[in-house]
């Protein structure tokens, strides 16, 4: 069962934020620092689209973290006024430049490795997850094999191939 947004006695401080950031926006958003001393990407996503708008959570990787943190508020209040973002749809209204983001839905067993907040306010209750992939300066996204080796190198393909 999902957390009851209203029952935040006991919790630390960081747990009760989430939720009353979800009962106040509709969602919260986690960025994840790259650990200390290890290559690898940033990334950001939203707890509550789901729980809130019936929209898919989402997750994005490979740019400045704030970045990241943007694009899912950007998508988020692009949801909350009735969008939808599908998996394996492009859309060009989410990046500057005229880039085009496109959506792919991540498998299950990725859930835990990336979102694990996600999980703990979700409990039991299965979500969607889509991953917000940013393409190469040519427009090519990191599933095609002429794509910019740094573009694939950040977004890792979380979705079942």
């Amino acid at each position: 069962m999902t957390k009851i947004l209203e029952e935040t006695t006991g919790m630390s401080e960081p747990d009760a934020k989430v939720l009353q950031d979800i009962r106040e926006f509709g969602w919260h958003v986690t960025g994840v620092f790259g650990k200390q001393g290890e290559e690898g990407s940033e990334w950001a996503f939203p707890i509550g689209l789901f729980h809130s708008f019936g929209h898919p959570e989402l997750i994005v990787f490979g740019l400045p973290l704030q970045r990241c943190m943007n694009i899912i508020n950007e998508i988020g209040n692009a949801v909350k006024v009735g969008k939808r973002f599908l998996s394996g749809e492009e859309y060009p209204d989410i990046l500057a430049d005229s880039y085009k983001c496109s959506f792919r839905e991540v498998t299950l067993h990725q859930y835990r490795n990336y979102v694990g907040y996600a999980l703990w306010f979700y409990e039991d209750d299965p979500f969607p997850l889509s991953q917000c992939f940013w393409p190469d300066k040519e427009g090519r996204f990191p599933w095609d094999e002429r794509c910019n080796e740094y573009v694939k190198s950040v977004q890792p393909l979380l979705f079942a191939q």
